[in-house]
């Protein structure tokens, strides 16, 4: 029974860790800040340490704004470029059987670049150093598969019921912090 309970715990701390890193992350500007504030939560519960929540996602967030912020522009400037060549696709433009699926390709590359950087960067000094890392950790094509398979999951589910996008935050950090070696 009191196994259950502790699951049951685990479960709702990362419900409400996906609410932290939503909150955070309302000024898209502070989109991969948030994201790597809720991984260092994540990093300290597979450690078995077992802070203060609160406190320690905003430490780590504080923390994480000044190199963040550049991060989340160009991540958010390069997904509408991408985004606006795939729609322009249905203008029947040269190339489009090769772009229509290489843009999907890239899209969610940079998701899973995206996501690995924003779950390593607590341990680096900054944020230029967590991105290289996370190239390389992004060749793990099973690991990258994971991450890729929680992202569409999350997509879905928050699709299917858009509320869910204030709580799908807490397990993709899990997923980026667990596909992570």
């Amino acid at each position: 029974m009191a196994l259950w309970r502790d699951r049951l715990t685990e479960f709702s701390d990362c419900l409400q860790l996906g609410v932290l890193v939503c909150v955070a992350a309302l000024p898209v500007v502070t989109a991969a800040p948030a994201f790597a504030a809720g991984c260092r939560v994540v990093h300290r519960w597979r450690d078995g340490d077992s802070p203060p929540m609160w406190q320690t996602f905003r430490a780590e967030f504080v923390r994480q704004l000044r190199g963040g912020i550049p991060f989340s522009i160009s991540v958010a400037a390069l997904t509408l470029m991408l985004s606006v060549d795939l729609a322009l696709l249905g203008n029947g433009l040269p190339g489009k059987q090769f772009f229509a699926i290489a843009l999907p390709v890239l899209l969610a590359a940079l998701a899973i670049v995206t996501l690995r950087t924003c779950s390593v960067v607590p341990a680096h000094t900054g944020w230029m150093p967590a991105l290289r890392t996370a190239v390389r950790l992004s060749a793990d094509i099973r690991g990258s598969a994971l991450l890729a398979g929680a992202v569409v999951t999350a997509g879905v589910l928050v699709w299917m019921q858009p509320l869910m996008l204030l709580l799908v935050a807490g397990p993709l950090a899990l997923a980026a912090v667990g596909t992570t070696r």
